[in-house]
């Protein structure tokens, strides 16, 4: 019999692969569960759904379906994937461990696997704190744009900016000085470094 194309391993042993690492690695108790209710049921289609491939940055960032499994969003492919842009980020700026990062994150959560944008927001907070890079992370949900501005306008220059929401966000507008002082009030009283 011929090894499958590549000379990888098959897709039915690729996933019993990719399932077991997740047994071992998974630390969240709904996401565990349902791959484990998964296996329990031979259900290999929703398995493949979930195991099928791994997330990719694209031009909008990291963008994946809630649940569990590498091919969606949820607490391990979230530690992982900050992990990787931690090491990204280190070796593009020197000043990183000076600098920071600033985190900041929408309304999107899904109960079923526990997920959310300020969960995983949280999550990669403890990343890069655990590599010692200071984050600031806002306490509240905060537009993307408030978030670059209030960068400008403090004069922080932290870079890069990560926001859960699309990763690298862009400034969309100018703010004239009125405005700028209402976002320093905002940020007073919102942001707040939690960890």
């Amino acid at each position: 019999m011929a090894a499958p194309e590549g000379g990888g391993l098959g897709e039915d042993a690729r996933l019993d692969q990719e399932t077991a690492q997740w047994l071992r690695w998974d630390k969240n108790f709904l996401t565990l569960e349902a791959v484990k209710r998964l296996i329990a049921e031979g259900n290999k289609e929703e398995l493949g759904k979930c195991f099928g491939a791994r997330m990719e940055f694209g031009t909008a960032g990291l963008r994946a379906a809630m649940g569990p499994g590498i091919s969606r969003m949820n607490d391990l492919t979230i530690i992982q994937t900050t992990q990787g842009f931690c090491r990204y980020l280190e070796k593009q700026f020197s000043d990183l461990k000076q600098k920071g990062i600033v985190i900041s994150f929408d309304a999107r959560a899904h109960p079923s696997s526990g997920g959310s944008s300020r969960r995983f927001a949280r999550l990669a907070a403890t990343t890069f704190i655990s590599q010692g890079i200071p984050v600031y992370l806002f306490s509240d949900i905060t537009p993307t744009p408030f978030v670059v501005e209030a960068l400008k306008a403090l004069e922080w220059r932290l870079r890069p900016l990560l926001c859960l929401k699309n990763f690298l966000a862009q400034p969309s507008r100018r703010w004239n000085e009125k405005a700028l002082r209402k976002l320093l009030t905002f940020l007073i009283r919102k942001c707040v470094l939690e960890f």
